[in-house]
């Protein structure tokens, strides 16, 4: 009976979800190599696993989470390795890999992107969380999640200097 209900389970989700097209991978190295250039050794990277799935049933095609140390994408955004894709969706990795980076400091990355977002929504679109000033001397820290991010991506252009690497890197 137990085996007839398991595979009954099994036939709905795969219907409902289409759990043959789920797939996930690991870092691959050229991926963790761009990473090191940010973060150095402050990521478990062998943790970090890439899926081809939103998070949120609502999330935008273009839209890139990682809010539980994983990423998640669409399915059309999802790559083999992002080493080899251009410098802009490198840029994109580094922003996302900031949130694998705050997650596995004990930062509650779902609830603090929740409350950043809703004062988006809740000022009609006119706070930018994204936006930042950077200012020398100012402590990695003391920037919300998505200018840490920013701030990470412009690390890796190599726009401004590594604030993460160079003792200022403890998340608070």
């Amino acid at each position: 009976m137990f085996q007839k209900f398991r595979f009954w389970l099994w036939f709905k989700l795969y219907l409902m979800f289409d759990i043959h097209y789920f797939r996930s991978r690991q870092l691959t190295t050229g991926e963790i190599n761009l990473a090191r250039q940010v973060f150095g050794n402050l990521i478990n990277y062998n943790e970090v696993q890439i899926f081809n799935i939103k998070y949120l049933p609502w999330q935008p095609i273009n839209m890139y989470m990682a809010p539980s140390g994983k990423i998640f994408m669409n399915n059309e955004n999802f790559c083999e390795d992002f080493s080899r894709r251009s410098k802009q969706m490198q840029g994109l990795f580094i922003h996302e890999m900031t949130h694998i980076y705050q997650y596995q400091s004990n930062i509650n990355v779902l609830l603090h992107g929740a409350i950043l977002q809703s004062k988006y929504f809740l000022s009609f679109k006119k706070y930018n969380p994204y936006k930042y000033h950077f200012i020398a001397g100012k402590p990695f820290h003391t920037y919300n999640i998505e200018q840490q991010g920013e701030i990470a991506r412009d690390i890796f252009f190599k726009n401004i200097p590594n604030i993460i690497l160079n003792n200022e890197h403890l998340i608070q």
